[in-house]
């Protein structure tokens, strides 16, 4: 089970499709590397619900593994347990659309087109996220 501080991050996220639309909602500044993973995996499994391609699915997640891994490089911390956090994501992700879809479906555009906005997003912009 996911902590209980990142439910409302990954529901919020299932709703909009970016991880990195997350700060804009405000619910926690103190977010570690670690939980960024696990949020980027969720919404990763969450499109991957919806339909995303699994070519789509892939290049989101390498994206998000080359912008945390040069950002945790940055600034000096070690991000050694990427996958099986971003895997633990993916789970909650698609758990929490399979089990909110009727919350979701009607922001379903949504959720794919912030989705597909994070699979092309630029590192300046992630980093942006992180140092929020």
């Amino acid at each position: 089970m996911i902590l209980p501080k990142l439910s409302a991050a990954l529901l919020s996220m299932s709703l909009f499709g970016s991880a990195y639309a997350v700060p804009d909602i405000d619910f926690d500044r103190e977010t570690s590397l670690d939980q960024w993973v696990v949020i980027s995996g969720a919404a990763n499994g969450a499109a991957s619900a919806f339909g995303a391609s699994a070519e789509d699915v892939d290049q989101h997640r390498n994206t998000a593994f080359s912008h945390l891994m040069r950002y945790a490089q940055e600034q000096g911390f070690q991000l050694a347990e990427f996958d099986s956090l971003f895997e633990r994501g993916q789970v909650e992700g698609r758990k929490l659309a399979e089990t909110h879809r009727g919350l979701i479906a009607p922001s379903g555009t949504n959720l794919i087109d912030g989705f597909m906005h994070d699979k092309a997003i630029e590192y300046q912009n992630v980093k942006k996220a992180l140092d929020a």
